[in-house]
């Protein structure tokens, strides 16, 4: 297996403006086929939950296969650290600070417990947001929607043509019939799988389209919970797969095996169930062949919950900027074009996906202006590395006000360095990647000078992308309202 490395060393001088963001670079004519793209995207997937990640329990060949036909990403990022923002921000190529979406619904917490006042926020993406939907759409090249939604109210929408099983809610109440959402499949047997139907929807659409080019947005719900049952369980999948993962992991516990905290069967065999959701589109593209004509591009929207699994060795969780919150397994795939077998730690980002795919399929941008992100397809397919660049995460929003993790900060990657920026008490966090993954050293006092070099990329991003620099105090802050109950 070839590896490529790409993270250089950050030159103390002082450095020009952020290179985040190049709007959609076409390649020479006839150097890529501008055939068909499909999106495989996952849901509260941790970094190492994939076999090819490297997870000694769970099950996932369909996944490892595609790998193993392309390009894995060990440095790939979501476009936020939780789904709403996240996948508002790979649909559109933009900043929050551009189309308002910084999180979930609402900023979470009593208002009491906010120790600043946080930006408002957008429940979902405005209509008439251009989305790579609109462009395709406007160009007249098929394409649809298949799966978790969250970014708007219905299915078709915001430009795309098609739209199935999706709509407001980024979670279902239950994965087994009957199903309690109105967008989810009705007049279905009790006891049927909703992850049955998201895979045959999006089979469907390949075989409905398979004369002609076309985009597929495919996005499961798992390994996402489910709203909380009675019994106080919010993981659920069949009964014969989460038996497997019992027998499995008692084996492999017996044997004294270290399962390094992949030790939820439940959650084992909802990560099973995803990889057979992956199988079932990767297999009819082979079937109808389209395979050699399909870039396939694989992503979570964000990085897992600790309650269910391990993000060892990074640090933090879903719904955090630190790497577990959004360090995430990315895949590019299409035999023939991209190099079999390869693994880059060249950083990326589900916001490059918008410019990357309008590239690739010869399109233009419906607004230029609002294109954050990267074009990947020079390094994709003929491996030409990116160049340092500034990686920026933008969150003054609450999810957890008694977690400092999880209150508003800005978070910018440059090359081995990541700062971060807490609005609360407008402190900064320094990180070496390289050396020290897990971000538990902060070497904002150790090293002055990558300090002030990095607060000057990150002041360069607040400007580039209009996003907010502080925060004002909240005057209603009551700092007893975050202790615990006695």
């Amino acid at each position: 297996m070839k590896s490529r490395r790409y993270l250089k060393t950050v030159a103390l001088t002082a450095v020009g403006a952020t290179m985040l963001g190049s709007g959609c670079v076409s390649l020479d004519a006839g150097k890529v086929p501008a055939d068909n793209v499909v999106i495989i995207h996952v849901d509260d997937l941790g970094w190492r939950d994939l076999g090819c990640m490297g997870s000694p329990v769970y099950e996932t060949p369909h996944i490892d296969a595609l790998a193993a036909s392309g390009t894995r990403y060990t440095s790939a990022y979501a476009a936020g650290s939780i789904c709403t923002p996240s996948r508002a921000c790979m649909l559109t190529g933009s900043q929050p600070s551009r189309h308002g979406v910084y999180t979930v619904v609402k900023n979470r917490g009593k208002k009491e417990q906010w120790k600043v006042i946080p930006e408002k926020n957008s429940h979902y993406l405005a209509e008439d947001y251009p989305t790579i939907g609109t462009v395709l759409t406007d160009a007249g090249i098929a394409n649809g929607t298949v799966g978790k939604w969250h970014v708007g109210v219905r299915v078709p929408s915001h430009g795309f043509s098609e739209g199935k099983w999706g709509g407001y809610l980024g979670m279902p109440i239950n994965y087994f019939a009957p199903f309690k959402l109105g967008f989810l499949p009705k007049d279905v047997p009790d006891g049927a799988y909703l992850p049955t139907y998201i895979r045959e929807a999006g089979v469907e659409f390949l075989e409905r389209h398979r004369a002609e080019r076309s985009f597929l947005y495919f996005a499961t719900y798992l390994p996402h919970d489910e709203i909380k049952n009675e019994d106080g369980s919010t993981l659920t999948a069949p009964e014969a797969v989460v038996r497997k993962y019992e027998r499995k992991i008692a084996a492999m516990k017996k044997a004294g095996k270290d399962l390094q905290g992949h030790d939820n069967p439940v959650y084992a065999a909802m990560i099973e169930e995803t990889d057979r959701s992956v199988g079932a589109i990767i297999n009819k593209l082979a079937e109808l062949g389209l395979r050699k004509n399909t870039l396939v591009l694989f992503i979570s929207d964000n990085g897992a919950l600790s309650k269910y699994t391990s993000n060892l060795p990074l640090r933090g969780e879903k719904c955090t900027l630190y790497e577990g919150g959004i360090r995430v397994p990315m895949i590019a795939s299409m035999p023939g074009r991209v190099p079999a077998g390869t693994v880059s730690d060249e950083p990326v980002s589900g916001i490059d996906f918008y410019p990357t795919i309008c590239s690739f399929m010869g399109v233009t941008p419906t607004d230029p202006d609002k294109v954050d992100g990267e074009d990947l397809t020079d390094l994709i397919f003929a491996d030409k590395p990116l160049g340092e660049r500034n990686l920026f995460w933008n969150f003054p929003s609450y999810n957890r006000p008694e977690d400092p993790a999880k209150c508003p900060r800005s978070v910018m990657r440059r090359g081995e360095w990541k700062i971060h920026h807490r609005y609360e008490d407008n402190g900064y966090e320094l990180y070496d990647l390289n050396e020290d993954i897990g971000e538990s050293r902060d070497l904002a006092k150790r090293r002055p000078e990558i300090l002030a070099m990095m607060r000057r990329e990150l002041e360069a991003c607040y400007e580039r992308f209009g996003a907010v620099k502080t925060l004002e105090p909240n005057p209603g802050y009551d700092a007893d309202s975050l202790a615990p109950s006695p």
